[in-house]
C-alpha cells in the first residue's frame, strides 16, 4: 500500500523537546525553573510569543520524575491560542492534598508545547511544521525545612569511589551542580536529590581539589565554592 505524501508529512511532524525556557519557534517561558511553596494554593508561569507574525496553539501539562502525566497538579489554561507579540499566564494549582513529603523537596516537570498554525499556502506546499516543547523543572518545597535554600550548596561532600566522584547531599533540597572540577579535570554537571547522592565519572589522574557552582531558585549561577575530595 502506497503511503501518501500527507501521511508521510504527518509522521515527520513529531514534537521536539527542549529542556529550556525558550523555544526556537518564538514562544518563551518566563523562568527556567519553578519553585512551588507548599503553603501556596497556586503559582504562575509567564508565556510569551516573541514572533510578530506566527500564531501558536499552546498546550501545557505537568509530569512526574518518571515522565508520566501528573494529576496532582492542574495547569490552566491547558490549551489556548497565542497570537504574535502576545503574553499569557499559566497557573499551576496544587491538588496534592498535602500528600507529598514534608521533610524534603519533590521534583516535577512543567511542559509547554507550542504548535505552529499553518496558512493555506503552507498546506498546499506540504510544509513541515514542528511542535516545540519547552520542559523545565518544578520543585515542590515544603514550608518548614531545616535550612534556607541558599545554605544548601555548601553542605555538599565529595568522595572518590571506584572511578567515580560521589556527590552527597545531606540537605532537603535538590541541588544542580555545574562547572564541577576535580583539580584540572572538568567533570559533568549533575543534579543531586535531597538526602541522597549522585555519581559522575572521575578520571584516575583527577586532583583532590574540588570546585563547583550551583544554580539557584532564579536560574542564576551561585558563586564558586571549594571542597576537598575525601
Amino acid at each position: 500500500m502506497k503511503m501518501t505524501l500527507k501521511v508521510m508529512m504527518a509522521l515527520l511532524a513529531m514534537s521536539v523537546v527542549i529542556c529550556s525556557s525558550r523555544a526556537e519557534a518564538g514562544v518563551a517561558l518566563g523562568a527556567t525553573r519553578v519553585v512551588y511553596p507548599a503553603e501556596q494554593k497556586q503559582v504562575t508561569l509567564g508565556v510569551s510569543n516573541n514572533n510578530d507574525k506566527d500564531t501558536f496553539l499552546i498546550q501545557s501539562w505537568i509530569e512526574n520524575d518518571d515522565g508520566q502525566k501528573e494529576s496532582r497538579f492542574v495547569m490552566t489554561p491547558p490549551l489556548f491560542v497565542m497570537k504574535g507579540k502576545k503574553e499569557n499566564t499559566l497557573r499551576i494549582i496544587d491538588a496534592t492534598n498535602h500528600a507529598l513529603p514534608k521533610d524534603k523537596e519533590s521534583l516535577f516537570w512543567v511542559n509547554v508545547k507550542a504548535i505552529p498554525s499553518m496558512n493555506k499556502s503552507q498546506q498546499k506546499d506540504n510544509t513541515l511544521q514542528l511542535a516545540i516543547t519547552s520542559r523545565i523543572k518544578m520543585f515542590y518545597r515544603p514550608g518548614e525545612l531545616t535550612m534556607a535554600p541558599d545554605q544548601a550548596p555548601s553542605k555538599l561532600t565529595f568522595k572518590r569511589r571506584a572511578g567515580a566522584l560521589v556527590v552527597n547531599n545531606p540537605t532537603p533540597y535538590f541541588i544542580t551542580v555545574t562547572e564541577l572540577n576535580a583539580g584540572t579535570r572538568i567533570l559533568p554537571n549533575t543534579m543531586v536529590p535531597p538526602m541522597a547522592s549522585a555519581s559522575v565519572n572521575l578520571p584516575g589522574d583527577a586532583g583532590s581539589a574540588i570546585s563547583y557552582r550551583t544554580i539557584n531558585d532564579y536560574g542564576a549561577l551561585t558563586a564558586k565554592m571549594k571542597a576537598t575530595l575525601q
